[in-house]
């Protein structure tokens, strides 16, 4: 699947070693379809025109629907249908939780993958920037800081974890944009000279950034090609909460599994809601605090109404003459998943499943062992494979 940036007023690709301009915003498509022809059809979309902001916020440890209720009356947008949103994924910080927030200021990531769409090409998934530079870099520090940051010759857009656990997302544009991140680095040079740093751009970035603050004269500064950074095969799993396409609500025979997994989890986890509530509390006054309150409460009345639903989707799995142990696998996940862990997603075939999920930064040390032999039973073998900032992926393989 091919990757294309579109940033700012221009398209970025692989293939192309300089940018292809459009002059508004409801020519993209057609720029774009005219460089592709039918070579492909299946895209993944790196967007971030001018109309995408991307800000550092406290916010409650919950869904769409529980960041919506609070984070609302800051950001209007979130509670529009029309404008695209997204969020990193929610960490802890002090005594709250934090993310960072991506949304549009004007809707139009909607009426251009319409334009896509009749041109023939069709966008698989869609991500900030920010995101996308998240993930490029292969290795991270020990302390877990890094900065990576694109230039163009007219923006720059980047993304910092400090060693301090401190995100956030800058971006420069204008003529200045350059001078204004050179100083900005410069800054970083002098307060966190061992650093690891990597820019993308081409040499002519480069050239120009060196008046402003010498990056060559730093060994740990790398450059990468933008080109060559979007001919990476980046890893963006489509259930993490940056993607800028909404999930779709919708329960499918094929989807069956997934969604009795995600209202079971639900359902079993319902009793940390007084918790997600006590964070929203210093959020805002009281009259927002109600209206928080009546959105969890109609997410509970949801889960709870499609329950008849899922009892059919499962009776329906019963009948398949050969199938893996679902049922006994997700009464078991049910009974065995402690407060400290956070199940996101679930996937099941007929060999097996992988459970992704992350434990909470006050999890006492083996929480995540502990869980696992509890999970663990004849029908299937398990085996934890943790991952950054307490995530971790359960691998199971069903016995024969």
């Amino acid at each position: 699947m091919k990757t294309v940036l579109l940033w700012g007023d221009r398209w970025w690709l692989s293939d192309s070693p300089e940018p292809l301009p459009f002059a508004g915003f409801e020519e993209a498509a057609r720029v774009l379809a005219a460089h592709l022809g039918l070579k492909h059809a299946k895209l993944r979309l790196i967007y971030q025109p001018d109309t995408l902001a991307t800000v550092a916020t406290p916010c409650p440890k919950g869904s769409r629907t529980t960041l919506v209720a609070a984070l609302a009356p800051s950001f209007p947008t979130l509670g529009t249908a029309d404008h695209a949103w997204s969020h990193e994924p929610i960490l802890a910080k002090g005594d709250s939780f934090a993310t960072l927030l991506h949304f549009e200021r004007e809707p139009r990531l909607e009426v251009l993958l319409a334009q896509l769409a009749a041109q023939g090409i069709a966008v698989e998934t869609v991500w900030p920037l920010p995101t996308f530079l998240h993930a490029l870099p292969d290795e991270w520090s020990e302390s877990g800081a890094m900065t990576i940051v694109a230039l163009s010759p007219d923006r720059v857009c980047g993304y910092r974890h400090s060693a301090d656990g401190e995100r956030s997302a800058p971006a420069w544009s204008g003529e200045n944009a350059r001078a204004e991140f050179g100083a900005w680095l410069s800054d970083i040079f002098v307060r966190n000279p061992d650093e690891p740093i990597l820019l993308v751009g081409d040499p002519d970035a480069a050239a120009a950034l060196e008046p402003h603050a010498a990056p060559s004269e730093r060994p740990n500064v790398k450059w990468l090609p933008l080109t060559e950074a979007l001919a990476r095969r980046v890893v963006l799993p489509r259930h993490h909460p940056a993607q800028l396409l909404a999930p779709m609500p919708v329960i499918t025979l094929q989807r069956a599994v997934v969604a009795a997994s995600l209202a079971f989890l639900a359902l079993a986890g319902w009793s940390g809601a007084a918790y997600a509530h006590d964070i929203l509390a210093w959020r805002t006054a009281d009259a927002d605090r109600e209206i928080r309150k009546q959105a969890l409460r109609a997410e509970v009345a949801h889960l709870q109404g499609n329950a008849a639903e899922i009892t059919r989707l499962r009776e329906s799995l019963s009948r398949v003459a050969v199938r893996p142990p679902a049922g006994a696998l997700l009464q078991k996940i049910a009974a065995t998943t402690p407060r400290e862990v956070a199940c996101d997603a679930l996937s099941v075939t007929s060999g097996g499943f992988a459970l992704n999920g992350h434990l909470a930064p006050s999890a006492p040390a083996g929480a995540g062992e502990a869980w696992r032999a509890r999970l663990t039973d004849p029908g299937w073998t398990l085996d934890l494979k943790p991952a950054r900032d307490g995530g971790f992926t359960l691998i199971g393989t069903f016995s024969r």
